[in-house]
């Protein structure tokens, strides 16, 4: 094959890349994701970004990748802003979109990237509510004991407070990760990155007790229904709010979330580091484990007015 014909073939070959639909290129991407075995839940995030673009884009009569310009990005982001989307939200949107186009110009199947130049959104100073110590005892006695749905409740709410776990790493958790003589857990956290989390003895003591009233299952996951199956999200984040509502705990949202965030403050008020707290709650850069130091100075603030030797001379 000579220049010319080698020329002509790479324009024509480049031509009907582009001619690429955006149904086309966003199932072709979404295939892709799972090809990498993400979770469930990354690919299931891509799909609901995508899909809210496919919607805008075919509302304005976008049919081919090659014709999404920085405009048609722009002018989503407004809509989303019009719709009433935070901006911590719309930049989880704005992730995925980044991630489509980049996999698209990667490819070849774009000359220019439209997310090239697009920046996240500004986001207000997230405030981290967290359960005070008579919170947690509080919250701690509405579980049932005597039933082994409301022990394994109790043991799920522990070990949250106990290791700062995201949820669905604790519902995931497998009993072959549980390393009882190291007294650490094998946990896979974002993008099925694998750390080990230390716990307490005490934890160890109530997470031995719940594996005898665990019902018999094959199931490999620690924590199991009645029916010996995986537990399902929705349950354990209902299940753990109405105890919130029993508890009639006020002024924060009893979740998951707010479990880990009080094991991050009480990690902080002790006096653990921020490098370590990164590692334990599977964060990949500092920003977040900065972010809970800063979030409770106050209550390093009113540690140190209690403990600092001047004061207590005076006092």
């Amino acid at each position: 094959m000579d220049y010319k014909e080698k020329r002509k073939l790479i324009l024509e070959t480049r031509e009907e890349r582009e001619k690429l639909s955006v149904h086309s290129a966003i199932n072709m991407f979404i295939r892709s994701r799972r090809l990498k075995n993400l979770t469930s839940n990354t690919t299931t995030s891509y799909s609901q970004a995508l899909g809210k673009l496919y919607n805008f884009l075919n509302e304005n009569d976008i049919g081919k990748v090659n014709e999404v310009i920085l405009e048609d990005i722009q002018e989503f982001i407004q809509t989303r802003i019009d719709e009433g989307n935070s901006a911590p939200t719309i930049n989880k949107y704005l992730r995925s979109l980044r991630a489509f186009f980049n996999f698209l110009h990667g490819a070849g199947y774009l000359i220019e990237n439209p997310m090239d130049t697009i920046e996240n959104l500004v986001e207000e100073k997230r405030i981290l509510r967290t359960l005070n110590h008579k919170q947690v005892k509080l919250l701690l006695d509405m579980p049932n004991l005597s039933t082994p749905a409301g022990y394994r409740n109790y043991v799920f709410m522990l070990l949250i407070l106990d290791t700062g776990l995201r949820m669905e790493e604790a519902i995931t958790l497998s009993i072959d990760g549980i390393y009882w003589t190291e007294r650490t857990l094998r946990v896979f956290g974002k993008g099925r990155k694998e750390r080990l989390v230390p716990f307490s003895d005490i934890l160890a003591v109530h997470m031995d007790e719940y594996l005898r009233l665990r019902t018999e299952t094959d199931s490999s996951e620690f924590f199991v229904n009645i029916n010996g199956q995986p537990l399902k999200r929705r349950t354990v984040q209902e299940e753990i709010s109405d105890y919130g509502k029993k508890a009639r705990i006020k002024g924060v949202r009893v979740s998951c979330h707010t479990l880990r965030y009080t094991f991050a403050r009480n990690y902080v008020l002790n006096g653990g580091d921020v490098v370590s707290l990164m590692r334990i709650m599977g964060h990949k850069s500092l920003h977040m484990a900065q972010l809970y130091t800063e979030m409770f100075q106050t209550d390093i603030s009113k540690q140190h007015d209690k403990f600092s030797p001047v004061s207590s001379i005076f006092n």
